[in-house]
């Protein structure tokens, strides 16, 4: 049994942040009768610490503490605030949480070609042939606050439309239920996101404008896709910018 929890997946390496051979096994802390009745696994690297409960030749797995930095963005939502989880659940979505974590990076490094992007055939309103498109999400919204700038709050601001969006290689484009919408990518202020949802905020001369999406389930999560807005801007708005220059 020893050699067998020895070989398990946990402490082989750390799920959370992927080093290998960083996991150590202590008892379960109690004092007086009380506390944990699990032993934990602790990483040398990333300090996650977790209860471990090996049952019937199984083991199920259930984060005590974790980092919340950028770099464990999905990993923290998923695997760390997700309770006690099954090995064939936690071995998943640390594989999805390690492909993820590398997206980012790609895309930070302006990598872009597994996107795919392609023109849609026919373009929608207001989309030129020309366009490539690199993300496609259902139920966006078109917001506008009254308040000016940054202190704009995207829950009390009125909803101006909803419906599917798209980022291409030049453009925001909505197309609503009431009418379509469009912004050059030279018009986004600034791009933020959280656990639930990312906010693209607009640069409209007198107004506090913004796109804003909820995290689903099926569809791109709010950090990767900030990155890649962020990244398509950078490289239209900056490079323009750097053209003028040469």
């Amino acid at each position: 049994m020893v050699e067998d929890v020895a070989n398990l997946p946990p402490l082989q390496g750390c799920l959370y942040c992927h080093s290998e051979g960083t996991i150590a096994l202590s008892e379960p802390r109690r004092f007086l009768g009380f506390g944990d009745t699990y032993p934990r696994l602790r990483c040398s690297v990333c300090g996650a610490v977790a209860l471990f409960d090996l049952e019937s030749g199984d083991w199920r797995i259930r984060y005590k503490r974790f980092s919340r930095a950028a770099s464990f963005y999905y990993v923290a939502l998923h695997l760390g605030d997700a309770g006690w989880l099954s090995s064939n659940d936690a071995l998943n979505i640390s594989t999805e949480g390690y492909i993820q974590r590398k997206r980012v990076e790609q895309v930070k490094a302006g990598k872009l070609s597994w996107l795919q992007a392609a023109p849609l055939l026919p373009p929608p309103p207001l989309m030129t042939p020309d366009e490539k498109v690199f993300l496609s999400l259902r139920g966006v919204a078109y917001q506008q606050s009254a308040l000016p700038g940054f202190l704009a709050r995207s829950d009390q601001a009125e909803v101006l439309d909803t419906g599917t969006f798209y980022v291409t290689d030049y453009k925001l484009h909505l197309l609503g239920q009431r009418r379509d919408w469009s912004h050059r990518l030279s018009d986004i202020r600034k791009v933020v996101y959280d656990n639930r949802s990312w906010t693209i905020y607009l640069n409209v001369a007198g107004q506090s404008e913004f796109y804003r999406g909820m995290a689903l389930t099926d569809q791109m999560d709010p950090q990767l896709f900030s990155a890649v807005v962020e990244a398509l801007w950078h490289m239209k708005v900056v490079g323009e910018l750097g053209d003028l220059f040469e």
